[in-house]
């Protein structure tokens, strides 16, 4: 009963568009919603459904060094609010606005712009940890429990409409839901959004400073994005709507932060690598980039003994433009210099890497970051950044290798798996880039395409036993899969 609850919701993302679609599914009487609507075993299902319908529509950023960082940060923070009962996943939106959100099962959202429009690093932990609060605390699944129509059917546009509201920033999208389930009175929705809130301003504000975060960040965030004339207030406009926030809210995280232990803390090299990084990839134009970095480092003393974080990432940041620009020369002077004084950070190696195929120099490139990769193995930036390089201008079949043994260790991304069936298929084994392909549909929802690509790949000659039955038993489990979801 509870399978068919869920496959039902796998469709959730399609048919909050419309309220036909759920209209004319057909549910079990499962009792009271509210007992059954979310439970701990399901809201991870419901989580995995919306995060992959994101992936399919590109609003997940895929970029390993980004992920590594942000999901390094937050678990840093949920560490110390949970015991086991959550697993929490940290992810980038491609977005410049100011905004965060949770799913259910522990899924955390962060606009790029989020960001790029901290301060510092504690600003930025401190709506994590207010993210993370939401989790803990269960809010989505109390929310729709004490407010869920007498109908399931209800219940699922509400859902929908109540996750969607909360990823897009749309009041739009909320109102619809609350329209199609008129049981739910929208102004008791605002308020008890509100109550919610300034529950988890409470238990984040705890999160960090037992982290070792700056408490009074969050009281700090909440003026920065207060204030008149602020150049932020355009990016946070999303943030505002769907984290309403007062004069109030300031005052009590201030109230609440002197509480508690103040620790400052630096900001961490990897936030303002993480920072430049952003502001050279989502940035309008290499020359944009190029001039922004340009006027940060202007005057600086490369050579000092001693540089800040920030003049790090912004001379990381500088190199990675000139790089683009073609100006390899003095980009490989600042990131040599990089390299000797801070080897430990990954992500000058990996642009060093590039450096060197830009200039020529494919065979070093890729001896450079196959060293870099024996001293930090399976670690997924470094290795994706080796399996590009060979696949690009060496060997597939070492990629392809290397790419496997990490994917035994670790469960891969849709683009991760996209690569490792590329591997395959410059390799010339055909078979498994087929079946690489279905689980590539298969991890963004696309079952049909990925019972296509088995059938390909059981087509392709030769083809072992070994290697027969395991398609047609993944193939055998995906049809399965469609028929029982359309029963």
């Amino acid at each position: 009963m509870k399978n068919f609850f869920l496959k039902g919701l796998a469709v959730l993302c399609v048919c909050t568009q419309t309220s036909l679609c759920l209209s004319q599914i057909e549910l079990p009487d499962l009792g009271n919603p509210s007992d059954i609507y979310m439970s701990k075993m399901d809201e991870p299902a419901i989580g995995r459904t919306y995060f992959r319908t994101m992936r399919r529509q590109g609003q997940v950023v895929e970029d390993p060094l980004l992920q590594e960082y942000i999901q390094n940060l937050g678990e840093k923070l949920s560490s110390k609010v949970q015991e086991g009962d959550f697993s929490f996943h940290y992810f980038f939106v491609p977005e410049n606005s100011i905004n965060a959100f949770a799913m259910p099962g522990g899924f955390v959202g962060i606009h790029l712009g989020l960001l790029t429009n901290s301060d510092n690093e504690s600003q930025l932990a401190s709506v994590l940890s207010h993210e993370i609060s939401h989790v803990t605390q269960r809010h989505i699944a109390r929310q729709i429990g004490d407010n869920v129509p007498n109908t399931i059917q209800g219940g699922l546009i509400l859902l929908g409409a109540v996750l969607l509201s909360a990823i897009s920033g749309s009041s739009e999208i909320l109102e619809a839901g609350a329209m199609l389930a008129p049981s739910m009175m929208m102004q008791g929705q605002i308020d008890f959004t509100r109550e919610m809130e300034i529950e988890a301003d409470a238990i984040g504000i705890k999160t960090l400073a037992a982290s070792g975060y700056d408490p009074y960040a969050m009281a700090e965030m909440f003026n920065n994005l207060s204030l008149d004339g602020d150049p932020r207030n355009a990016a946070a406009t999303e943030f505002l709507r769907t984290h309403p926030t007062s004069v109030n809210r300031a005052a009590s995280a201030l109230k609440q932060a002197r509480k508690l232990t103040v620790k400052r803390v630096a900001d961490s090299l990897g936030f303002e690598l993480t920072k430049a990084r952003i502001k050279n990839i989502y940035s309008a134009t290499p020359e944009k980039a190029n001039q922004y970095f340009e006027l940060k480092v202007s005057g600086l003393e490369v050579e000092k003994n001693s540089l800040t974080n920030q003049e790090i990432g912004n001379l990381y940041g500088w190199a990675l433009s000139l790089t683009e620009m073609g100006q390899l020369r003095e980009a490989e002077n600042i990131l040599t210099f990089l390299i000797k004084t801070y080897e430990e950070y990954n992500h000058f190696h990996l642009a060093y890497t590039e450096l060197l195929t830009r200039k020529g120099l494919q065979t070093d490139a890729i001896n450079y970051i196959k060293e870099i990769m024996a001293l930090s193995p399976r670690n997924i930036p470094i290795t994706m950044g080796y399996a590009l390089t060979e696949l690009n201008y060496g060997d597939p079949k070492k990629a392809h290798q290397v790419l496997l043994d990490l994917f035994n260790s670790v469960t891969p991304s849709p683009s991760q798996i996209m690569l490792i069936a590329k591997t395959a298929n410059a390799a010339e084994d055909y078979a498994d880039s087929f079946s690489y392909m279905a689980e590539y549909y298969l991890s963004i929802g696309r079952f049909n395409e990925a019972t296509e690509q088995l059938k390909l790949a059981l087509s392709v000659e030769p083809i072992d036993e070994i290697q027969k039955s395991k398609f047609i038993a993944r193939l055998q489990e995906i049809e399965e899969f469609i028929e029982e979801s359309e029963d």
